[in-house]
């Protein structure tokens, strides 16, 4: 079953199309990124999602229903966006608004007051004026609000900006732990890729004015050629990574620490893959390079250094990283 499912949808702001789904799925409960720039249109998507506002056109159903435009919005909708509003109350009043606001009264609200605080870590501050927490702790008070609505759906719009380490992985284990255990359909807005995939989501991109399915550049699973040595084996590419893990079985190389030449260059960069250009795309004035090294190397380059290269589709290229430009993911 789909908790959402949408064809041919378009999304406007400001009179301006920014975003258009030709065809967009969400499993119930399964777990969503949608991976842009800013102004890519990933706010104005969760909007939509939330029923806050309307598509300027396509169709869209939730859990099997066809939503209507302007229609009465369905309920179980959790929606957490970039900046909340907390009143200057104290913690456990903010979250009590909440659950007033939705109906819920009598003894049904204090066990689910508290059972939100503590899953955020903030019950030692219930009684904390919301306006005197720091930035994670205000974050992580937001979302106690909308976990206290024990919603079907959460909607979280770039939840960990900013915020401390401590905040960032108390956030990251409360919505795994819900997507688990409840079975709680999640769709969160980054521009961060590497969140996505620590959090093992499925991958939707947003370029161009266009979301389009696409898992993360450059992440390749494989082990070292030897115990105490610098190459990682993926397949057939050998990566120079600086320092490698004995255990190291997942690693990233970012896209823009790539550099790509027509000849191998006179550089220190340890790893030179020499590969044939499939595809070449613009997105957010940069040029997004695909080459096939015997595996997919994606690479990000300039508009300008695109076009001094002279490079198109079916030539030959060389693409060069740093050791240490190559991240290791996970054993």
């Amino acid at each position: 079953m789909t908790a959402y499912r949408a064809e041919g949808l378009r999304i406007a702001r400001g009179g301006r199309e920014v975003l258009r789904l030709e065809r967009f799925e969400v499993p119930a409960g399964g777990l969503v990124a949608l991976v842009g720039a800013n102004g890519s249109g990933k706010t104005s998507l969760l909007e939509v999602l939330a029923f806050l506002r309307p598509a300027s056109g396509g169709r869209l159903w939730f859990f099997g229903s066809e939503v209507s435009p302007g229609g009465r919005p369905p309920a179980g909708v959790g929606y957490l966006p970039q900046a909340p509003y907390l009143f200057d109350r104290s913690v456990a009043a903010n979250v009590a608004w909440a659950l007033r606001a939705r109906g819920v009264r009598g003894p049904e609200v204090a066990p689910r007051l508290s059972a939100a605080l503590e899953q955020v870590g903030l019950a030692p501050l219930a009684d904390r004026r919301a306006t005197r927490l720091s930035g994670g702790e205000a974050q992580r008070l937001a979302l106690a609000r909308v976990l206290a609505l024990e919603p079907r759906v959460l909607l979280l719009d770039e939840p960990l900006n900013h915020l401390d380490a401590e905040s960032r992985e108390r956030i990251e284990a409360v919505v795994d732990a819900w997507r688990r255990q409840r079975g709680t359909t999640v769709v969160l807005a980054t521009h961060d890729p590497a969140q996505a995939r620590r959090l093992g989501a499925e991958v939707w991109r947003a370029e161009g004015g266009v979301l389009r399915p696409g898992g993360p550049d450059n992440v390749f699973r494989g082990q070292p050629e030897r115990h105490g040595g610098d190459v990682f084996v993926a397949g057939p590419l050998r990566v120079v990574v600086e320092p490698l893990p004995a255990d190291a079985r997942v690693i990233e190389v970012d896209p823009r620490e790539i550099v790509l030449s027509r000849e191998i260059p006179p550089t220190s960069a340890r790893n030179r893959l020499r590969g044939t250009v499939v595809e070449a795309r613009v997105a957010d004035g940069e040029v997004w390079v695909t080459l096939d090294c015997g595996a997919r190397l994606v690479a990000v380059v300039t508009r300008s250094s695109w076009q001094r290269l002279g490079l198109t589709v079916g030539d030959e290229a060389v693409a060069s990283f740093k050791a240490t430009a190559v991240r290791v993911l996970g054993g």
